[in-house]
């Protein structure tokens, strides 16, 4: 029985370690060579657009007058309210429960929030 409990204990550490090892923050995206990897990868794009689209709309915000704050807070909102529903279904129509789901969701989540910082970044003007 003990000889089955190391041997389990040593396969599990033996399937972690390479997951674990690996970091989107540490390795190129470009070679990310397993689904593994592929999620982290579109998560790590997806924040680093959204850190984006923060700074952005604060900017913004700090050049308008009150009642215009208020107009694109609104806009803001619905627009956050229908970007996940929207990727969600996007992700689930190409591959509901599959390993993909993540990457396609975040991707999407990534295309959608790089097109709100280009809609932003036409009000500065």
């Amino acid at each position: 029985m003990k000889l089955l409990h190391s041997l389990a204990s040593l396969l599990l550490l033996i399937l972690t370690t390479p997951m674990a090892a690996w970091s989107s923050n540490d390795q190129d995206c470009d070679y990310a060579g397993t689904q593994t990897q592929m999620n982290a990868c579109a998560r790590r794009d997806f924040e680093t657009s959204d850190k984006e689209l923060n700074r952005v709309y604060g900017q913004l915000m700090r050049t308008l007058t009150p009642p215009k704050k208020k107009t694109l807070q609104k806009e803001q909102r619905a627009w956050l309210k229908e970007r996940d529903p929207k990727c969600r279904k996007e992700a689930n129509d190409e591959a509901e429960g599959g390993s993909m789901w993540p990457m396609l969701f975040d991707s999407c989540r990534e295309t959608s929030t790089n097109a709100r910082i280009k809609q932003l970044k036409q009000l500065e003007k």
